[in-house]
């Protein structure tokens, strides 16, 4: 199905209005820009530009472009796209701090109505004219509050709040179509059966094409087809291994939804290849992440929604996910889970803070907490985790360096690790813990970490465990056992050199835990700690003012530590291979959210797994409100970083589980194995230096 009609019942509502915006449009667009030029009127002017711009590319980008312009024209017109919030951000009134210094205290409201207008990228790469029509008429009725000798800060957030609430059924239609439905588009079938070997192929997706994904394709496209069916089998494997370690029925679900980095098109296809073969699934495309996005101006706009966070927007969204989920209950009853592809290897980013954005007020942070939390009690009830899979991998991106090809290679060593090896392993690990009361973790020198863990009493030793046996199922690379600890009585500071999470690099994160909840933070980023303290908050805890311990796990591939220090990427490395390389502890909800009445059994030994809930998750059916956060970030502590993690037995004995970075446990050497090859690989280079 092509998307013209797809969206054709959408664009045919929209065309009369559309056509006389189009002519509104145009007669706004000065040719040149006056010396004397008034902000409010250049905003208008490049507003207007903007606007006319993604009118024509909509019109001009069907197949035909795609495959006649060649790679030269087809950048340009990218370029042309994305100058506002790209090339030009710096400079324009998108950005808060130019839009202040024009507009004064109404610049916030200013730049946030140009960065809502962005969204036109999108409408006009996916032919939804209807959305172009919808942002046209949003920024006609901005132009009189823009002309008016002085901006009415309330008169521009309302027209901005009436836009949001009038589109709000559209908008949670289009969500759930897009993220959980099968309704197949060109972009499966061009994946599907598209010429691979075609540079322009990517523009055809509709997203920013840069060196780095046509870099990313060229390599993945130069693979032999062991190598990507290897890849594809595995991630497939794991998936279906999803279902049946949590013991839920895979035979009910029909659809399977795949996100991947740009330029891994090759692997996605074989992806959907196997899912439709191995698992019988109908796969689609959620969408596609491409390498380029401006972290500043995302990180910038990112609170734009406090300009219309009120109870009564909260209360219509949530009706209207409410009426729209209800509608499409039969559609997301087949919906068995998503296959996430991440990527690593992006340049580093540490955001410049700025004073003139958006922010919550008090008020409106436990409005974004009610509606998180009633979000996801709305979304489990149609698509129920208890019923649900999901399986997650990540590969590098040509920007991670020189190294880019030994460090994917590696990488796909790492996802294709066997897991009867480590499962035995892992299992005298969680034997051992079983045994205590407390886990011990202790930093080494330089590293403050020292965390005491309550772990949760086992009634019945011989048919019951705390501990999850995790290997390569949903969640690869393999190598953690974790359990759900006891908030009373965990206490301590967790110190980490670094941490990396959703684009953003923390220095010297320290947090302090008190009864298992978050009491203290603060991070290394900026020479004033209070920026560091809001730093923290804003980006991990908000819209909470703590959150409690919902994991504490112990990461056993030390392959991922080597891969780390031998490349010097732990930085970079996203959570989802990071958190294997040491002990982690994720701050927000525990793993088995909306699973917790489901019985699940450690794979090695049958035993019942009992520690899936703690005293908040306890209060899920009296107070769902107090009982999740909608939040769980993993945070690393590297071997290199431990003095020791041991478990403390009721009789106040302990046995060390790691001793100065070292597993030291009987039954645990083998994953050494990382460590051992990590350190020949040192002296080896340290000798050839010598010589």
């Amino acid at each position: 199905m092509s998307l013209e009609d797809y969206y054709k019942l959408y664009n045919n509502a929209v065309i009369c209005d559309y056509s006389t915006q189009k002519e509104q449009i145009q007669e706004l667009i000065i040719p040149e820009a006056a010396s004397n030029e008034r902000a409010s009127d250049r905003f208008i002017r490049e507003a207007a530009s903007f606007l006319r711009l993604l009118i024509l590319f909509e019109e001009k980008s069907d197949d035909a472009y795609y495959r006649s312009a060649s790679l030269a024209e087809l950048a340009a017109d990218q370029e042309k796209l994305y100058a506002w919030q790209g090339s030009r951000y710096d400079s324009s009134l998108l950005n808060p701090s130019v839009s202040r210094k024009s507009f004064g205290p109404a610049g916030a409201v200013v730049s946030a109505l140009g960065w809502e207008l962005q969204k036109g990228i999108r409408y006009a790469v996916r032919h939804m004219r209807f959305g172009l029509s919808h942002l046209a008429a949003l920024f006609l009725e901005a132009v009189p509050i823009l002309k008016a000798s002085r901006i009415s800060i309330p008169d521009l957030s309302a027209l901005l709040e009436k836009y949001h609430m009038q589109y709000l059924r559209e908008e949670w239609g289009l969500y759930l179509h897009t993220r959980f439905s099968i309704d197949q588009t060109s972009y499966e079938e061009r994946i599907e059966k598209g010429d691979l070997s075609d540079p322009g192929f990517l523009y055809g997706l509709g997203q920013r094409v840069t060196a780095t994904d046509l870099d990313l394709a060229a390599y993945i496209n130069s693979l032999d087809n062991t190598t990507i069916d290897l890849m594809a089998r595995s991630y497939v494997q794991a998936y279906r291994q999803g279902f049946f370690a949590d013991g839920k029925d895979i035979l009910r679900k029909k659809t399977v939804g795949i996100y991947y980095p740009l330029g891994m098109e090759r692997f996605t296809r074989r992806l959907m290849e196997l899912f439709r073969t191995e698992i019988h699934y109908i796969p689609f495309i959620i969408g596609t992440e491409p390498s380029f996005v401006n972290r500043q101006a995302e990180y910038d706009h990112r609170f734009d929604n406090a300009l219309y966070l009120t109870e009564e927007y909260v209360n219509a969204s949530l009706e209207a996910l409410r009426t729209e989920l209800e509608q499409n209950a039969e559609m997301l009853s087949w919906y068995g889970g998503p296959a996430y592809i991440d990527s690593f290897g992006a340049p580093d980013f540490t955001p410049v803070q700025k004073r003139d954005t958006c922010r919550y007020t008090e008020a409106q942070q436990e409005l974004l907490s009610r509606f998180t939390n009633e979000k996801y009690q709305l979304l489990d009830k149609y698509i129920a985790p208890a019923e649900t899979s999901f399986c997650m991998a990540a590969y590098p991106i040509p920007s991670i360096g020189p190294d880019f090809p030994e460090i994917f290679r590696e990488t796909v060593r790492i996802n294709t690790l066997d897991n009867r090896v480590y499962q035995k392993a892992q299992q005298a690990l969680a034997d051992a813990l079983d045994q205590g009361v407390a886990a011990e973790i202790r930093g080494a020198e330089g590293n403050d970490t020292a965390l005491t863990v309550i772990l949760p009493p086992i009634e019945k030793p011989a048919a019951q465990t705390n501990f999850y046996n995790c290997v390569a199922d949903v969640n690869i690379p393999l190598g953690e056992v974790f359990t759900s600890p006891v908030l009373a009585g965990t206490n301590g500071t967790l110190h980490t050199s670094f941490f990396y999470w959703d684009g953003l690099l923390f220095k010297d994160l320290k947090i302090r835990f008190e009864n298992g909840c978050v009491a203290d933070y603060g991070c290394g980023n900026f020479s004033d700690p209070e920026e560091g303290r809001r730093f923290v908050y804003e980006n991990l805890l908000m819209p909470h003012a703590s959150l409690p311990l919902g994991e504490f796990a112990i990461g056993t591939n030390t392959y991922v530590y080597r891969l780390a220090s031998r490349y010097g990427i732990a930085a970079k490395l996203p959570v989802l291979i990071i958190e294997k390389m040491g002990p982690h502890f994720a701050i927000g909800d525990t793993c088995y959210v909306g699973t917790e009445d489901l019985k699940i059994y450690n794979p090695m030994n049958g035993k019942e797994i009992v520690a899936r809930e703690n005293e908040r998750t306890m209060l899920r059916k009296t107070d769902p409100a107090a009982a999740y956060t909608g939040k769980h970030i993993d945070i690393t502590l590297p071997y290199s970083d431990i003095a020791s993690i041991s478990v403390r037995k009721a009789s106040g004995d302990t046995v060390d589980l790691i001793r100065n970075g070292r597993f030291v446990l009987p039954g645990t050497a083998v994953l050494n194995e990382g460590l051992d090859l990590l350190a020949k690989e040192t002296t080896a280079g340290s000798n050839t230096d010598k010589s």
